[in-house]
């Protein structure tokens, strides 16, 4: 939970996500909970292929899956 807090005040494509639950009507906890889970998917991948975290490249890809 305290990833999904400090992403989604400081990196603004997390922050934009969070923005977007939130619209959606989820609860402030709820949104950190879906942050959250984003995050450690996204960690996950990034220790499988061992790659850098590219803002870019994620947002590319969340939009292009209608996300």
């Amino acid at each position: 939970m305290g990833i999904a807090w400090g992403l989604s005040m400081y990196s603004p494509t997390f922050a934009e996500r969070h923005a977007q639950l939130r619209a959606r009507g989820m609860a402030p906890i709820q949104a950190r909970v879906a942050l959250a889970r984003n995050a450690c998917r996204l960690i996950y991948r990034m220790l499988v292929t061992q790659q850098p975290f590219d803002e870019q490249a994620y947002r590319q890809e969340r939009l292009s899956r209608g996300r």
